[in-house]
């Protein structure tokens, strides 16, 4: 019984860890495509100016 404890609570904890690294790869990957339109929408201020 200790051992099958033992093995939930690690795979809960290995289960909680690849989550986490998911969403951290996931909020890096949104603020990408945010620069990126921001830079389109810059590049488009600056063609309009001029």
């Amino acid at each position: 019984m200790n051992h099958e404890k033992n093995c939930d609570h690690f795979a809960l904890h290995l289960g909680f860890k690849i989550a986490k690294l998911a969403l951290e790869a996931a909020a890096v990957a949104a603020a990408f495509c945010l620069m990126k339109e921001v830079h389109k929408v810059h590049k488009a201020i600056e063609k309009k100016e001029k």
